[in-house]
């Protein structure tokens, strides 16, 4: 995955987050904030998820 890639699907995840946080706070339904919160975990642990792959060391 690239690195715009990976940002841009950070950036709807996040939107999506902000947007159930906000339906979930209006129609009191605790499944959208619930849906909320797992979708700003999965943009947390995207954001801070370290590389796997080793760096190559250019000569």
């Amino acid at each position: 995955m690239t690195s715009t890639t990976k940002y841009l699907a950070l950036a709807i995840l996040f939107c999506l987050a902000v947007l159930c946080f906000m339906v979930g706070t209006i129609a009191g339904a605790i499944a959208f904030i619930a849906i909320g919160f797992l979708l700003e975990l999965a943009f947390w642990i995207g954001v801070f998820k370290t590389s796997s792959k080793p760096k190559k060391n250019k000569r």
